[in-house]
């Protein structure tokens, strides 16, 4: 569909109109022009729109203030690109975060009329008491403070129409896109269509209450018997797509330091338990919250955490969570060459300069050398290396950089709430204790499964393939013309490879069984044993391989 076809509705007009006119006002007439857009313009604002000149300062501030300006679909796009570290540049990053969320309440009428439409009951038949007023009110929904009997829960009600406006606005966001594209060939840069349209998926995902719910229940899983973060408790029976019921939490917003050290909450134990619970989450679940925004973090009396929010998490597949662990871990070992090879894993099909790409991270790896361990924030260099990567035009997975961004946020914090705080130590203590001995063994267990079974694949499919390549060979009657000892040397050679293959399977199976014994803290010797056999197995093995052929050539 063409944007002249999406404009053919009235309402579609008049929403293009009201986007152009606010980025005039802004001063982004250039723009407007450029991309052949100011004929849909009253003809007193074309000629204003031709004649604008392009500002050379506060880019950044005029875009916020004009995204604020159109509301909500525009507020959570500002809001998702202050999470895109790789795209965007550091001051417009810097004005997205201040990106205000608060909008005007809807009606109390309207609100009751959702919960009893979505709920299939009278409002007082469902709670014992439910305000008029809520609690807050943003883009998508507003929340309430109510009581069922005694219980104090929030409930989440959605805006109404919001999801058509939101759609509607996102259509017409891809036409603009193209169009700016088309006319200004370096927009093509910022891979701007890629972003609208994960913006559009997480934004799809954000309508559906029962998502968010799901979320809430798989984290409080994953922490069900931690003293250090609480999940609030989900009232399955009466959340909807459009509205989410949970337990009400007191506590102090995370951003209130002020307050937090009025409560006489020890602060340490604060920034430990937050530290703690995010690194958790990235390297053992593979499931983090992937907007730690102080708002969305309650501080409790004992000094737990709380998270509220669920709209924006990350997931890690068990090799991206590999992935995220091995990057933590160069810069703890300051190894850039190794940096860049996991960088470059989490992408094989990048076209990317691999030299030029290192000799960048080098200089990022240098704040090292001269950083105290204390002053060491590892989610900055983290965050800065894959920012770098998307500058060199490789594409990384858009978890992978939230992975970064979210570690970057809660050293930040770290530091904001207790600059002495030592990370670079903590970091260590942490993933010495959450990446355990089970821990390695259960991912050895994995790679070596799964190489097991590509090599039970081989062995399965070895004859039928050798029997498809024999059959080649014969309808095109090739000619083999050989010597006796030519044939003995392939038979030997066949023999001797049989034969690896089979030690192959006999040194994966043994360590495969010593990391499932391991896992089951049965004795050291028993897996120790095994995997030193396997070990002895395999120098056996290289010995078969490698100094053979060696000594063959010489």
């Amino acid at each position: 569909m063409t944007l002249y076809e999406l404009i053919k509705n009235r309402l579609h007009r008049k929403r293009l109109e009201q986007i152009l006119h606010v980025f005039l006002e802004e001063e982004f007439g250039f723009l407007i022009s450029k991309i052949k857009l100011h004929r849909h313009l009253p003809f007193h604002k074309r000629i204003k729109a031709k004649i604008a000149f392009e500002k050379k300062t506060d880019h950044p501030v005029r875009l916020r203030q004009a995204f604020e300006k159109l509301g909500p679909t525009f507020v959570k796009l500002g809001q998702l690109l202050s999470l895109r570290s790789d795209l965007v540049p550091d001051e417009f990053m810097i004005e997205f975060e201040k990106m205000q969320d608060n909008v005007p309440p809807f009606s109390y009428k309207e609100a009751k009329k959702i919960i009893e439409q979505e709920l299939g009951k009278p409002l007082e038949k469902i709670f014992t008491s439910f305000p008029k007023t809520p609690l807050a009110s943003a883009s998508i929904a507003q929340v309430y403070k109510a009581k069922i009997g005694k219980q104090t829960v929030a409930v989440k009600v959605q805006r109404p129409g919001i999801e058509t406006l939101m759609m509607e606005d996102i259509e017409l966001m891809k036409k603009i896109v193209e169009m700016l594209e088309h006319h200004i060939p370096e927009f093509k840069e910022y891979a701007l269509k890629n972003l609208v349209h994960e913006f559009e998926k997480w934004t799809i995902k954000e309508f559906n209450f029962g998502i968010e719910a799901h979320y809430a229940k798989k984290m409080a899983d994953n922490f069900k018997s931690s003293k250090m973060l609480k999940i609030p408790k989900i009232y399955s029976d009466l959340t909807t797509d459009k509205v989410l019921t949970m337990e009400f939490i007191e506590g102090i917003p995370l951003h209130e330091v002020e307050k937090i050290k009025k409560a006489k909450i020890n602060v340490r134990k604060v920034i430990k338990n937050g530290y703690y619970v995010i690194l958790k989450q990235v390297f053992v679940d593979g499931f983090f919250h992937a907007d730690p925004h102080p708002g969305n973090i309650l501080v409790l009396k004992n000094g737990q955490l709380a998270f509220i929010d669920f709209g924006i998490l990350g997931h890690f597949d068990k090799k991206l969570r590999r992935y995220a662990l091995d990057l933590f871990y160069t810069f703890i070992t300051n190894d850039p060459e190794k940096a860049v090879d996991v960088v470059l894993r989490t992408n094989p099909q990048s076209d990317i300069n691999r030299d030029a790409y290192l000799k960048d991270v080098r200089e990022i790896f240098e704040q090292l050398h001269y950083s105290s361990s204390q002053d060491i924030m590892i989610g900055q260099f983290i965050k800065e290396t894959l920012t770098t990567a998307y500058k060199h035009h490789m594409e990384i997975p858009a978890d992978f950089v939230l992975y970064g961004r979210t570690v970057a946020i809660i050293e930040g914090l770290a530091k904001r709430f207790d600059p002495t705080f030592p990370l670079y130590k903590e970091t260590e203590k942490i993933l010495k204790e959450i990446v355990s001995p089970k821990f390695i063994a259960g991912e050895v267990y994995d790679r070596t499964k799964t190489k097991f079974s590509e090599y039970a694949h081989l062995a399965e499919t070895f004859p039928e393939t050798a029997k498809q390549i024999l059959e080649k060979a014969k309808q095109f009657k090739l000619k083999i013309d050989l010597e006796d000892t030519d044939l003995k040397n392939i038979t030997t050679e066949l023999e001797r490879s049989s034969g690896n293959i089979s030690l192959g399977f006999i040194i994966a199976a043994l360590i495969v069984a010593s990391a499932l014994i391991m896992q089951t803290d049965q004795s050291a010797y028993w897996y120790g044993s095994g995997f030193s056999l396997a070990g002895v197995l395999g120098l056996w093995l290289v010995q078969r391989t490698i100094f053979v052929k060696v000594k063959k050539n010489e």
